[in-house]
């Protein structure tokens, strides 16, 4: 592994794994059931990442960039191979497992199925006695992979027995949702203009008669901006309304799990930021004195 490092011009780092980490009472193959390798937040390990042992709380048991892991109910770590998710003695110490581990969730451990997102830290090993092995190697490199270079890697790992996985370019499911979420804003702020502009022209009558009557350019701006930020608001809400609905039908078996990570402060900059962006751009728009006519106009 170092000699295949050293010709990407990386550093390679061997991943560990003392425990495993499921979830009791479900079924093994279901998809609420939280499994997978716990590898050993080792000081190489976590220094690939840039995470700092002070950013570690005290008595932490597991370290995890999976959100809502840590809200996830029943959930066990064990060192035996007698406990399994369908069943298996109780999970107790003298079984080798622990249930409800304590889990500190980290942005800068990786995603992806395979990568290190998932790690046991020193102090638990320390504490329960646990006896790491070795699991496999990760190897960075410091530019994306040739072809060549994936295909040596597979033929090296298949002299010794072993498989090689690389990251594909695929977008990941934190920036499909970063550029969903960026396209639905772009949307809303589309149909919210759209809407002002059809109400002002629904209004230009109130509005020649107020200007008529002496209204000032102030006066209109603050009419076109109080309907545009009504508007905002009740977009934002009722989006959001929507989102949770679309959250409690698609997950309604692991919620702690959808809406454990759920970022309270881009929620509220949303609910707050919509309304303020929709009564700037009334106020801005909305300055212009009406066409003035000398008659009724025909409906």
């Amino acid at each position: 592994m170092n000699s295949l490092a050293a010709s990407l011009h990386a550093r390679s780092v061997p991943l560990e794994s003392p425990v495993t980490l499921y979830q009791a009472g479900t079924p093994q193959n279901s998809p609420a059931n939280f499994t997978g390798t716990v590898y050993l937040a080792t000081p190489q390990l976590l220094a690939t990442y840039g995470i700092k042992a002070s950013q570690i709380a005290p008595g932490t048991d597991i370290l995890t960039m999976r959100p809502g892991l840590a809200g996830v109910p029943h959930l066990a770590m064990t060192w035996s191979t007698t406990q399994s998710p369908g069943g298996g003695p109780p999970c107790t110490l003298g079984n080798d497992c622990l249930a409800n581990p304590v889990i500190q969730t980290v942005s800068s451990l990786p995603g992806g199925t395979s990568a290190p997102n998932t790690v046991i830290t020193e102090y638990a090993v320390s504490k329960y006695h646990l006896q790491p092995s070795l699991n496999g190697w990760l190897i960075q490199a410091p530019a994306p992979l040739t072809a060549t270079q994936v295909n040596a890697a597979r033929q090296l790992a298949l002299a010794y027995g072993v498989t090689a996985e690389t990251r594909s370019g695929t977008p990941d499911l934190g920036e499909f949702a970063g550029g969903a979420t960026a396209l639905g804003i772009v949307i809303a702020f589309g149909v919210l203009a759209a809407s002002v502009g059809l109400i002002r022209s629904e209004t230009a009558r109130d509005l020649r008669t107020l200007t008529a009557t002496g209204a000032s350019s102030a006066t209109r701006r603050m009419i076109t901006a109080a309907t545009a930020a009504a508007l905002g608001l009740l977009g934002a809400v009722l989006g959001m309304a929507g989102a949770v609905i679309a959250g409690l039908a698609w997950a309604h078996g692991s919620l702690s799990v959808m809406f454990g990570g759920l970022p309270l402060t881009d929620v509220l900059l949303l609910l707050a930021g919509l309304p303020l962006a929709a009564a700037a751009g009334g106020w801005l728009l909305a300055g212009r004195e009406p066409q003035v006519i000398a008659r009724q106009p025909l409906d």
